[in-house]
């Protein structure tokens, strides 16, 4: 029993997600399936954040490689400190893909460093 229990308890913790944070100088980075690396940088990439079903549009994203699927990367834009969940897509001329698989992080901002420091 006790075996069972600890087994247990090992396949619960392995399908634990370990949660991201993101700090303001942070990139998303994903994989990109196209036909060419020209063709993966010339796709226009869409956020869209928190369950909304408006987008933003993403600029300054690159991929790089040499095979497919190319790896993307960009900054992560400004978000609130807190948790979030994002999608991504990809636009050519032929239209909008489907969304990604849903990415939860947790935004952190840093804290100021202290200032006038003096003894009272």
């Amino acid at each position: 029993m006790k075996r069972l229990c600890m087994a247990l308890v090992f396949l619960g913790l392995s399908s634990l997600s370990i949660a991201q944070t993101a700090i303001p100088t942070s990139k998303f980075a994903w994989d990109q399936s196209a036909p060419t690396l020209a063709d993966a940088n010339n796709y226009t990439y869409k956020l869209y954040t928190d369950g909304s079903v408006t987008s933003a549009t993403l600029s300054g994203v690159v991929c790089s490689g040499t095979t497919n699927p190319f790896v993307c990367t960009v900054n992560v834009p400004a978000f609130a400190p807190g948790s979030h969940a994002v999608q991504f897509t990809a636009t050519n001329v032929a239209g909008e893909s489907a969304k990604s698989a849903i990415f939860s992080f947790t935004m952190v901002i840093q804290p100021a460093a202290p200032a006038n420091v003096r003894i009272q």
